[in-house]
């Protein structure tokens, strides 16, 4: 394979990780907000359940309140779990994509250099045509009587 096909490949490996970590970002600002959401119902909760216990409440109720807050608890702590693992999942993919952006970069310059070289041959072979057509009508002068 030519360097311009590694090029274009480490460029579409680039591609797939970047568009991966956009993906992890919708997906981090997703349990973000399921989170917000979570705790504003686990504030509702709370109030509603200061606000019964000053009225007074049947002890079943407090219990159904007690459970329920409980239960936002636990969401919100998966929530937050869930948060964690993309959150790391999604340096994890920056980082790859960071590296892979280095080797494209990497196999850019390379590619550079070999056109530069190539130019450089085929500059230096037309210099020698020309020089050499030069000399073939310099000869040709001279063998004119």
């Amino acid at each position: 394979m030519n360097i311009g096909g590694l090029t274009h490949y480490q460029a579409q490996i680039e591609e797939r990780l970047v568009a991966e970590c956009e993906a992890l970002t919708r997906s981090l600002e997703d349990a973000q907000a399921a989170r917000a959401r979570l705790e504003a119902e686990e504030e509702r909760h709370v109030q509603a359940y200061l606000h019964q216990s000053r009225i007074g409440m049947l002890p079943s109720e407090a219990g159904h309140l007690a459970t329920s807050l409980d239960a936002l608890a636990s969401l919100i702590a998966k929530t937050k779990d869930r948060e964690r693992v993309l959150r790391d999942d999604l340096e994890r993919k920056r980082a790859e994509a960071l590296e892979a952006s280095r080797e494209r970069r990497k196999f850019e310059r390379l590619e550079g250099r070999q056109q530069a070289a190539r130019r450089r041959v085929e500059e230096q072979r037309a210099q020698r045509l020309t020089d050499e057509a030069a000399a073939r009508g310099a000869q040709r002068e001279r063998d004119v009587p």
